[in-house]
């Protein structure tokens, strides 16, 4: 059985001539009716794809170098799809066999439906099912019982296709993009599209704060070595205070984040809070993350996406400003970088109760001397200012208390003594 990692000559070989073709020979096979728009997220671009298949997980028996299982249906249990396209025509029949048992779920027509713009979003985006597959291989991996071998194979074939997202798909992705749009495969050291385009600074649209996200976080007091003294620490990190439901939450609106709180323990002073990057400052903030391959939806769709950035939600005062940096899925502050004390004896800056600075033109000044440093996180550091709303956060989580042992009455207590 082909492994699916031989080097292609020119970086694509379209297996779909193979495919009819077996498919006459072995009409068995032909189990193909899958349709493009319930595909699954995680199929990578290419002719074949799975979408509404059956949940029985057999499509590695046949093809365990090209078909991985989601956990759709439950934490082990779930549809398949296909992670990595065939490349020569043993593979194309391996692949085959493995969408047998997908009972009518795979379909080969993808060509039809991918596009050069869909397939590079896809490529930008890939943090997301990188993510997705280390956090549910890392499950799999610890299943024990009836069903631990089925799940280590499973879970062998999500670190595959972790493997083939650092490896050869780059390449087999660009030599699909030159065969879209050429309708035949490169010839050996021909020019292929890159999958990235270079991203050059444009001109700012504005330089006023634009809305990145919304948050929901708890302040705290603190009075920790390196850290201002505030009785209500705020920040748009998740480093030094908590965040709801859970840390580096981000919400496209206020309603999504009361929605996601609702049903979980908050604590009285929590707070729904925005946050806004200025609009000259909003290239290096995206850069990161695109550069870290990480999923921000929210972030990067307000900020970097094709609509308008829309407007904060009415109700929310300025809180102050801030300084912070993206550093592969984690939003740092600079005051959990040891800078405060520095800054204080450097720049003459001073903090509020909050732990914020009191101006954009301070915040400033602390972004670019930070990053004139070499001792801080590898980021871009850039100023930021916080809007808040003073409405508490409502939540209908209700605690289960453990059961309270039945009161003995001071008689039997009395006998018990005898």
């Amino acid at each position: 059985m082909d492994d699916g990692t031989t080097p292609v000559p020119g970086g694509y070989w379209d297996p779909l001539p193979t495919a009819r073709r077996l498919l006459v020979e072995h009409p068995s096979l032909d189990q193909f009716g899958g349709l493009w728009a319930e595909r699954n997220w995680r199929n990578v671009p290419g002719p074949f794809y799975g979408a509404d298949t059956d949940t029985m997980q057999m499509g590695r028996d046949g093809a365990p170098f090209h078909i991985a299982y989601d956990d759709e249906c439950g934490p082990l249990d779930g549809r398949e799809f296909v992670y990595r396209q065939p490349t020569d025509a043993a593979q194309t029949y391996d692949l085959l066999n493995g969408c047998f048992f997908g009972h009518g779920g795979f379909a080969m027509d993808g060509d039809e439906h991918w596009t050069d713009a869909s397939v590079r979003e896809w490529w930008q985006e890939r943090g997301r099912v990188r993510e997705w597959a280390v956090t549910t291989s890392d499950r799999w991996s610890r299943v024990r019982g009836e069903y631990r071998a089925h799940y280590r194979d499973a879970a062998r074939g999500l670190r595959d296709y972790l493997a083939h997202l650092d490896g050869r798909l780059n390449e087999y992705l660009r030599g699909y993009l030159f065969h879209l749009a050429e309708g035949r495969s490169p010839l050996p050291g021909e020019a292929r599209p890159e999958l990235l385009r270079p991203r050059r600074p444009a001109p700012p649209r504005t330089t006023a704060p634009l809305l990145a996200g919304y948050f929901v976080a708890v302040p705290e007091s603190v009075a920790d070595a390196g850290l201002p003294r505030a009785e209500l620490l705020t920040t748009a990190s998740a480093c030094p205070i908590d965040q709801l439901p859970q840390d580096d939450c981000w919400f496209g609106t206020p309603a999504e984040a009361l929605a996601a709180c609702a049903t979980v323990e908050v604590p009285a002073d929590a707070r729904l809070f925005a946050l806004l990057v200025p609009g000259d400052h909003v290239y290096a903030f995206v850069t990161d993350i695109r550069e870290a391959e990480t999923h921000e939806p929210v972030l990067l769709g307000h900020l970097d996406g094709p609509d308008p950035t829309p407007e904060p939600a009415e109700g929310g005062r300025a809180l102050g400003w801030e300084v912070l940096g993206y550093d592969h899925g984690i939003l740092h502050t600079w005051l959990c970088n040891s800078l405060h004390d520095d800054a204080v004896r450097d720049l003459g800056i001073t903090t509020d109760n909050h732990g914020l600075l009191p101006d954009r033109t301070t915040a400033t000044r602390v972004a670019t001397w930070a990053n004139a440093r070499d001792d801080t996180k590898p980021v871009t550091w850039f100023p930021a200012t916080l809007l808040t709303w003073d409405a508490p956060i409502e939540s209908t989580f209700v605690p289960i208390a453990a059961p309270q042992p039945t009161p003995t009455a001071w008689w039997q207590r009395l006998a018990n003594l005898f």
